[in-house]
């Protein structure tokens, strides 16, 4: 494995897409979905958000602290094949409660990824080469945002073409619950991959080992990683996890609604808004990369702490650029400036996961990459897109009320987000120049 460490990078980086698929191919499956089980948006909204959300960040912290002292490839294809499980069983799902059971089995299985290639990240490479690694699997969250649009969009017009008609077992199941089932099968041509080909690589094999005898022991027990003691690492993760978190409501408010606001408010069919919203996201693709790897090299130059400097100038922008695409009526308008707004946004939510390889020593990284999944559960998954249909059903009611919630939750959280993110730069600061 230490032979080729990126094809774990990208095979982590597959899983990762994957992933995203399973977890977002509701949002594509809304109206037939809500017509078959007799459910409504609210109901849908818990579906998306809390029934995944609330049991991903509670079992994953107990996940990444066996991560941090077991196997972490065989923890990692367990957890594989339960979430390609509960996506197979969704399809034949009866009932709203049944849905949001599977749903929760889905949590469980994808609390295992994160923390665990994080991890095996952290093991792979030294620290100084962590960055762009960290940045290629952070970024393909992103690019598994946008594949789950272009590839759920794909297996709905496959389904509704009848191409799966004689098919035992799905040719006669209603074309969202045949969706589902194709998605499932990524994951389960993935998992023997892993376990084949993906040995456990040393811990701590990578760190730095320091000659310098002269420094105190004192002085080593009172860092935290990088950081110059306990105090200003808990200020550093705790305003950046809470303020990402924060930034993420109205980021995966967006992924969860922003298609069936196409389709409600431009009377587009469900794979067209697939379709156009995946294009739009695929600059954050390149964001995700670009900005840890162009922060990594600037810092090289002495701009030790730009990293924790590009957020505060991104999103103010980001989030000027996503009020407007709200306020656009106009389809081509809206489209580029979502594009945009969203792209640059995203690319800063995903800053954490790729931080902690080059932040926190590596006893604690699966568990620090565990706090990043908690608060965007409790806060970003759970909220996000319930947040926006409750709104828009008690406030905002009509064709138009999806876009005033989400207008409405981004008029709050973006300023939030920013503040906790000036708050994190300080100690960080202090850690670069030190």
């Amino acid at each position: 494995m230490q032979n080729r460490p990126y094809y774990a990078v990208l095979l982590l980086a597959a899983l990762y897409v994957i992933s995203y698929v399973d977890r977002l191919i509701l949002t594509l499956l809304v109206d037939p979905m809500k017509a078959d089980l007799g459910i409504s948006d609210l109901q849908v909204g818990l579906l998306i958000g809390p029934a995944f959300a609330i049991l991903f960040s509670v079992i994953g912290l107990p996940v990444a602290w066996l991560i941090d002292r077991g196997n972490r490839t065989k923890y990692l294809a367990a957890g594989i094949i339960l979430w390609s499980l509960s996506t197979l069983l969704a399809g034949y799902a009866s009932s709203f409660a049944m849905l949001f059971a599977l749903r929760m089995g889905l949590a469980v299985g994808e609390s295992v990824l994160a923390p665990a290639a994080i991890s095996l990240i952290g093991d792979l490479f030294p620290r100084d080469k962590r960055a762009a690694p960290s940045a290629i699997f952070i970024a393909a969250g992103t690019t598994g945002v946008m594949l789950a649009y272009v590839v759920g969009a794909a297996a709905l017009d496959l389904a509704r073409s009848g191409a799966l008609a004689t098919l035992p077992l799905i040719g006669a199941l209603p074309a969202w619950r045949q969706t589902l089932v194709l998605i499932a099968l990524l994951g389960f041509l993935i998992a023997p991959l892993l376990i084949l080909t993906v040995p456990e690589p040393t811990r701590g094999a990578m760190e730095p080992v320091s000659t310098d005898r002269a420094t105190s022991a004192e002085a080593t027990e009172s860092r935290v990683g990088i950081f110059l003691n306990r105090s200003d690492a808990v200020r550093f993760y705790g305003c950046f996890f809470i303020g990402n978190a924060i930034l993420g409501t109205m980021l995966y408010g967006a992924l969860a609604w922003y298609p069936t606001h196409l389709i409600r408010s431009q009377n587009m069919a469900p794979a067209q808004a697939g379709y156009l919203f995946s294009t739009a996201l695929a600059l954050g693709v390149v964001l995700t990369i670009l900005f840890p790897t162009l922060s990594q090299r600037l810092a090289r130059s002495g701009r030790r702490d730009i990293l924790m400097r590009i957020p505060l100038v991104i999103i103010p922008i980001g989030l000027l650029l996503f009020i407007a695409a709200l306020l656009q009526h106009s389809l081509l308008g809206a489209s580029l400036l979502m594009g945009l707004g969203f792209s640059l946004l995203s690319a800063i939510n995903a800053l954490p996961s790729i931080t902690v390889p080059l932040t926190a020593p590596p006893a604690l990284r699966g568990r620090l990459v565990a706090m990043v999944q908690f608060c965007n559960s409790i806060i970003s998954l759970s909220l996000g897109a319930y947040l926006v249909a409750l709104l828009a059903q008690t406030r905002f009611p009509g064709p138009a009320g999806l876009g005033q919630a989400m207008l409405t939750i981004a008029l709050i959280a973006g300023p939030i987000a920013w503040i906790l993110y000036a708050c994190a730069w300080r100690p960080y600061r202090r850690a670069t120049i030190a």
